[in-house]
């Protein structure tokens, strides 16, 4: 029983946040899309200039990391007839097993390069409130909170940035204005597609058998090393929690502004 929990422990703390943040941007991006019909969907398409090749530029990376070959891949193309605003089809050799498993990863690549490039912004555009997001994160990790007091956290990351664009004065105005453009573009874009969550989940079995392996050898090792492992991937989950926090914020600055234009909208109707 031991086993089971450990081999179960290993496989939600490396691979539950990123899950779980993917399918939480897909939930977000389809109610934003609710709340506004058709203009959302124009937004959507004038955000994806942005978040379609960060996107796609995420399966395209992960494929080379992995040895896929890449056949064909459109950045961005607002214009395609089956909706598809961007694509990378690539080839792989079935009996690598590097290969197989860099499924797993091609599929969840647009979430690990655009938290990279989300964070990269608030570096550069909105430097003190990432460093106050930073600090008080840190403190939270250090007590061992639980994931939605990190989650809060980085909800809090609306009105850091909001009050820096407003006064902030580490970075000129052009430069905020442009982050938060950033922001909006590449979390709008981030969801784990059908296909992505397919391209993953052919993966998963290999991912468990390396799992099963990291279990048997810490279990030979002994109970030590088992309570070792299984602390640093705490940690290590945690910390990607806080990372797709800013994600998660920047998704929710989207509802907060589809949110009133859908009511006002409901409220004209009934007039």
């Amino acid at each position: 029983m031991v086993y089971v929990r450990f081999w179960a422990a290993v496989l939600w703390y490396t691979l539950g946040a990123v899950v779980i943040c993917g399918l939480g941007i897909s939930l977000c991006r389809r109610a934003f899309l609710a709340l506004l019909g058709r203009t959302g969907r124009g937004i959507v398409i004038a955000t994806s200039i942005v978040g379609t090749p960060v996107h796609e530029l995420g399966h395209a990376l992960m494929c080379l990391l992995f040895g896929h070959r890449i056949t064909q891949m459109c950045l961005w193309n607002p214009r395609a007839a089956d909706g598809n605003l961007g694509y990378v089809t690539h080839r792989y050799n079935r009996r690598n097993p590097i290969a197989v498993l860099g499924l797993l990863f091609i599929g969840l690549g647009p979430i690990l390069l655009g938290t990279l490039v989300l964070t990269l912004t608030l570096w550069l555009c909105f430097p003190e409130a990432l460093s106050g997001y930073a600090e008080a994160t840190a403190a939270l990790l250090s007590g061992k909170a639980g994931v939605g007091a990190v989650l809060a956290e980085g909800l809090r990351l609306i009105p850091r940035v909001g009050r820096e664009l407003i006064g902030g004065t580490a970075r000129p105005l052009w430069a905020r204005v442009l982050g938060v453009l950033v922001l909006l573009s590449v979390s709008l874009h981030m969801e784990l597609s059908p296909a992505d969550l397919k391209s993953a989940l052919r993966a998963l079995p290999l991912y468990g058998v390396i799992a099963l392996i990291v279990t048997v050898v810490c279990g030979l090792v002994g109970a030590g090393a088992m309570d070792a492992v299984t602390g640093a991937l705490r940690l290590a989950s945690a910390y990607m929690v806080a990372l797709f926090a800013v994600i998660f914020a920047a998704a929710m600055v989207q509802l907060v502004i589809a949110l009133p234009i859908y009511l006002m909208r409901r409220l004209v109707g009934r007039r």
